[in-house]
């Protein structure tokens, strides 16, 4: 990400410090200084799922992919990740989480007003390394992960709608 100026008073949404106005994939957003969240106002999530996933590079890959064995990856949302509780920097509502996919394991909390969503640190990094992964899928496997990959996508911008 790279940052242009400061967040404009804006207090994150997972901790409450404060945020930097930057640009992921050239979408602007506002990333927290202190916890690593990223805040996306309304439709920015779906200017990066749109883009197309851009491949991170390879160390970055290597970074999200090592586990030690005390943990393991996992396709779901943690206990922390359900029992956090984040609010809107507009309207103080709570937001509440969507595992993207049903299967990513990847966070992100969604306004109940459709300000924007909110996303733990690394998250938006997942996010798009989990979509090249199918992506990749999707050449080497041919028509079948094609269609299985559209309505994924399709499903989870219908069910969070940003």
């Amino acid at each position: 990400m790279e940052a242009d100026s400061g967040g404009e008073g804006m207090f994150c949404s997972g901790c409450g410090g404060a945020m930097t106005d930057t640009r992921y994939l050239n979408v602007p957003v506002d990333a927290c200084d202190a916890c690593g969240g990223t805040w996306l106002e309304e439709g920015r999530l779906k200017w990066i799922i749109e883009i197309g996933p851009k491949s991170l590079p390879a160390d970055r890959v290597k970074q999200l992919t090592t586990y030690s064995r005390a943990m393991a990856p996992s396709y779901r949302l943690g206990e922390d990740e359900t029992r956090r509780i984040v609010k809107c920097p507009y309207c103080i509502g709570i937001m509440r989480p969507v595992n993207y996919s049903a299967n990513s394991g990847v966070a992100i909390y969604k306004c109940i007003n459709d300000h924007g969503v909110w996303v733990p640190k690394d998250g938006i990094d997942r996010l798009v390394l989990f979509i090249d992964t199918w992506d990749r899928l999707l050449r080497e496997n041919g028509t079948y992960y094609a269609y299985l990959a559209q309505l994924e996508r399709k499903r989870f911008l219908r069910k969070l709608n940003v």
